[in-house]
């Protein structure tokens, strides 16, 4: 069931088909305010976006990133769909896992999926980190990674997630890993998608291109640079934490690291964001 401002505090609005990240009533006040003034029109704003992106990483409480420092070549990018876009256009095809990001599935409703035992030497791997079905690593990241590092398979990361997650720890500087990329989409910023692609080495493509001709909305970057200065890393854990117990103890669920995703007795995920909205209304 998709959220509206009718929702109640039921089981029937628990999302089993696509849970809907978090927004609160604070982010459409944070709208309100910043279209009564011009986006920053300066030289350095792009600079002043990636620095104040990677600050905002690195400044996370709950979780920990190691290895951001090695990828030397940043790029902003409106939102990680752009990212896994460019990744299509750069590399033909991509091996994907079931349960990743329904965008795959989209572009390619006959899609087939890899696992461990069918990792294709020839295709480039994208992979979640957060993973979308588990609101967490992957189980099988380790495994992953290490097996795609000796079948010479380029990994790159689609960190949507890490916008909306707490206790996570996980290290980018795995040699398998060429590219990442995050997004404040997941943290509140859906409308407005802006983030940044991390690689080790400079990738042609559109990305690359959209970055070295300074192509970037200055709307979307000035927005981002105000959206992590007002509401700095992990927001909604912050704001919503005691909730997110609630709607978890109500109605028998199982935590996950995510803060829009729990799961059922059966690990099936189902979205909450109906029920942390209507007890903060």
């Amino acid at each position: 069931m998709r959220d509206n401002v009718t929702r109640e505090y039921t089981k029937e609005w628990l999302q089993t088909d696509r849970p809907q990240p978090m927004y609160s009533n604070k982010i459409n006040e944070f709208y309100d305010n910043f279209y009564k003034e011009n986006p920053v029109h300066t030289a350095d704003l792009d600079s002043i976006f990636k620095e104040t992106f990677v600050n905002w990483l690195k400044n996370h409480q709950y979780s920990k990133f190691k290895g951001v420092d090695v990828f030397k070549r940043l790029d902003i990018i409106n939102g990680c769909t752009q990212y896994i876009d460019d990744l299509y256009q750069r590399c033909g095809s991509l091996q994907t896992f079931e349960n990743d990001y329904k965008y795959h599935y989209r572009l390619n409703p006959n899609i087939t999926y890899t696992t461990i035992d069918t990792l294709d030497p020839n295709k480039e791997l994208l992979i979640s980190m957060p993973f979308p079905y588990y609101g967490d690593v992957h189980p099988e990241m380790t495994e992953i990674l290490n097996t795609c590092y000796k079948l010479k398979i380029p990994v790159h990361i689609d960190g949507a997630w890490i916008s909306c997650i707490r206790d996570i720890e996980f290290d980018f500087d795995h040699p398998a890993i060429q590219t990442f990329g995050i997004s404040l989409s997941k943290g509140g910023l859906g409308g407005n998608r802006i983030g940044v692609r991390f690689a080790r080495n400079t990738p042609l493509g559109a990305v690359t291109i959209m970055n070295d001709f300074n192509m970037n909305s200055q709307a979307l970057v000035s927005m981002g640079i105000k959206f992590m200065e007002t509401f700095g890393p992990e927001y909604f854990w912050k704001t919503y934490n005691e909730e997110y117990k609630k709607v978890i103890t109500d109605f028998q669920l199982l935590p996950t690291k995510s803060i829009h995703l729990a799961k059922t007795a059966a690990g099936k995920p189902v979205g909450i964001r109906p029920l942390l909205r209507f007890l903060k209304k």
